[in-house]
Parts: C-alpha cells; sequence; structure tokens
C-alpha cells in the first residue's frame, strides 16, 4: 500500500476535487489520491469509509486519521461550504430568502400605506378611529375564532411500533446538534444523543459548535466520543445565526433522514424508530414531521407554567387541526425530522431568518410538499427566568415578521399555491397574530378609560360611539372567555391543581409580557441587526430523566429483544397446576415487518382505504393512514 499522504498532499488533493467528487468526500470521507488513466485511487477516513468505498467498487489505497481528514476537508472547501450555508437558500429561490427585508414593491406599497393612514387621521379623525377599531375587532374576533376552531377534535393517529423495522432495513439517520456557549449542558447532551434505541451503525451525529465559543470546544474535545459522533466547527461570520450552522454542517450529513435537536432537547428513546417508520409508510410528499414537544420544568414556576400552557395549545389542540387539514405548520425548531435530499433541495435553512423554522414550513407547503405530525415527545427547558423568556420571545417575533413579510412579497402567488383556506389561516397564525399583539395593550387601554368614564357618569362619547364600544366590549368579552376557555382546555394534558387553576386565572399577565415582546421584536427589525439571540439552557433546578425510567416487571414477562429483531420466550416445563390456580395463556411472538413490505401496502396511498379493507389494517397504521390520506 503506498504510503499515507501528508497534510499538504491531502489539501491539494481536495482542492482538486469535482463538485461530485467534494460531495461524496464531504459525507463519506474519500478523497481521490492519485489520478492515472482508467485508474482513480482514494485514502479513506477510517475503516467505516473504507468499507463504503469498498462497496462503492472504488479502490482505496491509504487510511488517514478522521480528524485529520475533517480538517483538510473543511479547510480545502472553505469557501464553498461558506458559500452555501449563508447563500444557499437566496441563489436557488431569492423570493423566499429573508436576506433582503423589503422588497422593492413592498416598501412602496408601506410608504403608500402609512400615507393613506396619515391622511385619513388629518382628514376625519373620528371616521378615521372608527375605522380603526373595526378592524382591530376583527381582527380579535378572528384570533378567537381560530382559538375556537382548536377546541374541535382532531385526535393524532398512533406512531408505528419502535420495533417494527428491522435493523438491516433501518435508514442511515443524521442528527445535527447545533450548540453556542452551551459547556453546562454538554455532558447532558451526550446522554440524551447516546440514548437512541437505535443502530450505532445506522447514526451520524454532528455536534454543530461555532468556532470562537472556546469554552464548549474545550468541553468535547475533552470527551471520548463514540464513532458515529463528531464535532463541526462552524468558523466565523455573518449572519451569526443558528440557521447558517445548520447549514454550514448540512453537507457532512450521510444520513437518509435528518433530525434537528437542541442543547436541551431530551427525546424519547424510540422516536427515530417511530419516524424512520411513519416515513417509511408516508408517500414521498411528506418531507418533513414534527414530533411533540414538551417541558422538563414545566412546573417549576409561574412562567414555566405559562410556557407549558403555550406549547400545550399548539401542540395537542393548534398542530392536530392543522395537520388534519394539510395546513402548513409552524415549526417549533427542534425535533423535527426531514428527508435529507428534499431539504437539500429546497434550498435548506434560510440563514437570514431568526425564526425557529416557520418560513421552511411554508416554503414546504409552497412548493409542494408537505408536512405531518408524529406523538412522539420530545422535552426541553422552559426560560425559569423573565429575561430570558423575553429574549427568546423577541427572537421569535422578529422571525415569524419576517416570514410574513418575505411571504408577502407575491400574495396572489402565495394565494395560488397554498390555496384560499391555507393561505388565511397562514396569515392569522403569522401576521394576524403579531398585528393583534401589538394591538392588544391599547385596546385595552381604551376599554379601561371608556369604563371608568361611564361609572363616574362622564360624557364619554356621543350615542354613536356609546353603541359601537358596547359592541365593542360584548366581542371583546366573547373572544376572552373563549381564549380562556382553549386555555383551560390546554391545562387539561399539563395537570390539575390549585397552581395551574391559578396559572390560568392569570394567563392575561402573560398576554401582556407576549404584547411587550412583540412591540420589542418589531423595534428591533426596524432598528437592530439580524444576530441570532441566545437564550442560556442549563439555569433550570429541575434535571431530566435521560432513558427508560426504572420500573418493576411483573414476574414472569418476555425477555425484551435486541433492536430490530424478535424472539419467543423459552418456556419453562409447566409446574403441577393445582385446583385453586390456572395455567396463563400462551404469549405469540411479535411479527417483525421490514421496509419494502411496508411501502407496499395500500393505506399510505392518497386515496382513502375502503371501509372493509380498513377493519383489516392495525390500529396504528389505520390511524396513520388517516392522515396521510388527507395530505
Amino acid at each position: 500500500m503506498p504510503k499515507i499522504p501528508t497534510s499538504a498532499e491531502l489539501l491539494e488533493a481536495i482542492k482538486r476535487m469535482t463538485p461530485q467528487e467534494a460531495q461524496q468526500a464531504l459525507r463519506h470521507r474519500i478523497v481521490p489520491i492519485s489520478w492515472e488513466p482508467g485508474r482513480v485511487t482514494y485514502v479513506a477516513a477510517g475503516e467505516r469509509s473504507k468499507a463504503y468505498a469498498t462497496g462503492k467498487g472504488l479502490e482505496v489505497s491509504a487510511i488517514t486519521n478522521e480528524r485529520t481528514m475533517l480538517r483538510e476537508l473543511q479547510a480545502g472547501q472553505e469557501s464553498e461550504l461558506m458559500g452555501y450555508a449563508v447563500a444557499g437558500l437566496t441563489n436557488r429561490y431569492p423570493d423566499l430568502s429573508a436576506a433582503q427585508p423589503f422588497g422593492a414593491k413592498q416598501s412602496l406599497w408601506l410608504a403608500l400605506g402609512l400615507a393613506l393612514i396619515a391622511f385619513g387621521v388629518m382628514w376625519d379623525r373620528p371616521t378615521s378611529a372608527v375605522v380603526a377599531f373595526t378592524v382591530m375587532l376583527a381582527l380579535f374576533l378572528l384570533m378567537a375564532g381560530l382559538k375556537l376552531w382548536c377546541l374541535l377534535p382532531a385526535k393524532l393517529p398512533r406512531a408505528p411500533l419502535a420495533m417494527k423495522i428491522d435493523d438491516a432495513d433501518l435508514p442511515v439517520y443524521s442528527i445535527l446538534v447545533p450548540l453556542l456557549r452551551e459547556a453546562r449542558l454538554a455532558e447532558q447532551t451526550l446522554r440524551a444523543m447516546q440514548a437512541f434505541d437505535y443502530p450505532h451503525a445506522k447514526l451520524d451525529i454532528k455536534l454543530v459548535l461555532e468556532a470562537e465559543d472556546k469554552a464548549t470546544r474545550q468541553v468535547f474535545e475533552e470527551q471520548r466520543l463514540p464513532p458515529y459522533m463528531e464535532v463541526i466547527l462552524v468558523p466565523r461570520g455573518m449572519p451569526e445565526t443558528r440557521h447558517k450552522a445548520l447549514n454550514y454542517a448540512l453537507p457532512f450529513a450521510r444520513g437518509e433522514l435528518l433530525a434537528v435537536y437542541d442543547a436541551d432537547s431530551v427525546p424519547a428513546a424510540d422516536q427515530l424508530r417511530r419516524v424512520a417508520g411513519t416515513f417509511a409508510l408516508a408517500p414521498k410528499t411528506v418531507a418533513c414531521l414534527q414530533t411533540q414537544v414538551g417541558f422538563i420544568n414545566r412546573n417549576e414556576n409561574w412562567l414555566t407554567r405559562q410556557c407549558a400552557l403555550d406549547y400545550a395549545h399548539h401542540f395537542k389542540l393548534l398542530f392536530p387541526r392543522l395537520a388534519k387539514f394539510g395546513a402548513p405548520l409552524p415549526f417549533c425548531g427542534a425535533s423535527i425530522h426531514y428527508r435529507t435530499q428534499m431539504l437539500r433541495q429546497l434550498g435548506a435553512f434560510d440563514a437570514h431568518n431568526v425564526a425557529r423554522d416557520s418560513g421552511l414550513g411554508l416554503r414546504l407547503a409552497r412548493l409542494g410538499y408537505r408536512t405531518a405530525l408524529i406523538p412522539t415527545l420530545t422535552r426541553e427547558e422552559a426560560p425559569p427566568r423573565l429575561r430570558d423568556w423575553l429574549t427568546q420571545r423577541v427572537r421569535w417575533t422578529r422571525g415569524a415578521l419576517q416570514t410574513a413579510i418575505v411571504n408577502l412579497r407575491s400574495p396572489v402567488r402565495l394565494w395560488r399555491e397554498l390555496g384560499a383556506r391555507n393561505f388565511l389561516l397562514t396569515q392569522a397564525l403569522t401576521l394576524g397574530s403579531i398585528i393583534v399583539a401589538l394591538a392588544h395593550p391599547f385596546f385595552l387601554a381604551w376599554l379601561a378609560t371608556t369604563s371608568v368614564l361611564i361609572v363616574l357618569d362622564q360624557p364619554a362619547a356621543p350615542q354613536l360611539w356609546l353603541f359601537l364600544q358596547a359592541l365593542y366590549g360584548i366581542a371583546a368579552a366573547l373572544a376572552f372567555m373563549i381564549t380562556m376557555t382553549a386555555t383551560a382546555r390546554s391545562s387539561l394534558f399539563l395537570g390539575r391543581g390549585f397552581s395551574w387553576v391559578a396559572t390560568i386565572l392569570t394567563a392575561p399577565v402573560y398576554w401582556l409580557l407576549v404584547s411587550l415582546a412583540t412591540w420589542l421584536a418589531v423595534l428591533h427589525y426596524f432598528t437592530g441587526t439580524r444576530r441570532w439571540t441566545k437564550t442560556p439552557h442549563g439555569i433550570t433546578r429541575i434535571r431530566p430523566q435521560i432513558g427508560p425510567k426504572d420500573e418493576k416487571k411483573p414476574a414472569e414477562t418476555e425477555k425484551k429483544p435486541t433492536a430490530g429483531t424478535y424472539k419467543a420466550v423459552e418456556k419453562k416445563p409447566p409446574a403441577a397446576v393445582t385446583k385453586t390456580q390456572r395455567p396463563e395463556p400462551e404469549k405469540t411472538a411479535a411479527v417483525k415487518t421490514p421496509v419494502k413490505e411496508l411501502e407496499k401496502r395500500p393505506l399510505v396511498s392518497a386515496e382513502r382505504t375502503p371501509h372493509k379493507e380498513a377493519e383489516k389494517q392495525p390500529v396504528a397504521e389505520k390511524s396513520l393512514a388517516r392522515l396521510i390520506s388527507k395530505l
């Protein structure tokens, strides 16, 4: 075997690669080192890369260190990687990128709108006030109607059984974990990623760190990472966003499926298996699966309980209704699973959008793909301190505003691509919620002022205004009752007790805090930078349970099968049965079903399954079919 190439020789070979060779090198760590007529030899990084090259019929002449290969790949492909991370979406779909805050047409319409408002106020102030309050009331009623719509039943289907697919048929799964100033959570992150019940040979976990984050880098350098984990260092550069880091690491992912987790994410151990089974059953148009997200410290204090109510409303009421109608889902940013190839084709993440992937959810819908909600849980940490919560909420709202502005560059085109119903739902959830949050304090102040004047028997307004005020008051009371009902319904998923009753009754205070965060977000959008603000993690007093809980098992139970296999239990000879004893019924062994057989089943088609055939299907697959048939 020829000598191992030096770093300089390896770097020179990397710079000479074609785009196709560079793509293969980044994912599988094999680099063409020698070009001869009719013969190309490669250098591989480790035994896994050598096995991949052998399987592809490629000749390996040398094996080098994996860290050396990764370092030289990043150095040799630095401009290409940074260009893809920053401008990948802008180059592919410039109209769907938030790189430019406002388009020329949007700026013109915004200027005309502000001019008309100023002219109306100066021309006829009372009429302008009536119109403004009427529009505001209509928006409040729209949001209340959306809350009422969420109260309608929309039961989620069951996820496929975790052990349904054999290990040999499972796809390679890549996981991206962006980390910034997370030294205190490094150990928890590693334990959560190592707790997955998934074959290690099929795992590809990338810990994405910023190059200037020396504290977090030092912690992971001191750790002995398993072979399926590696650290990707993102060079410093603008924009400094989480999405840019994900884009930088995406070319290194070698999995067919890809998941994104945060440093504080603690997913269920069988989540990857369930998601892989769902993707195998789903049609190819389902490009993304969003899991349910809860909080580790939901009962820590008043603020974390309010956050838990907010998430319960989204994941238990709103998202199932949206998924049932095939509407775009505003992603939560973590615990999202994608088909990797489709994610690359769609331009990946928007490096200029600070939202937690809501822009990507709309882009999927606009380009003809669908998102489904799968009932498997990932737990995270809710901000227990007000300043941390405010920072996080401002960033989320800024991102939602960016998403709304980007998608309203061509509203007619957006209407055609989404359809009338999904267009209205999208506008209500993005721009409508922002406008309502901005107007909420002024609406309350107006109602309070009018009520005080009426109680004091002061001339508050003419008869028309009194009628409008009474109408507004009734509508506001109705909207308040509906919203409180939705909040109370959400609390049923969280727990019982006086603390939750007090949380529900004080929810209006939380809404005022949301309004404050919305005003700050709008001001930051028009005056501040596009930098991604960090939410600190690891400050809660509550530590998560990672891995399966220790439970007492019955005296006679089946042995837990190894991953991807099913074995019948070896039965012991039956003991003598007395008159008072009855023999237990025999337990049947489970049956494994490969992916190829799952894909042939008719329940994943877009057409509805006939009733008689549906009765013969397993419950989990029937429930999943109901969801998929509506996509």
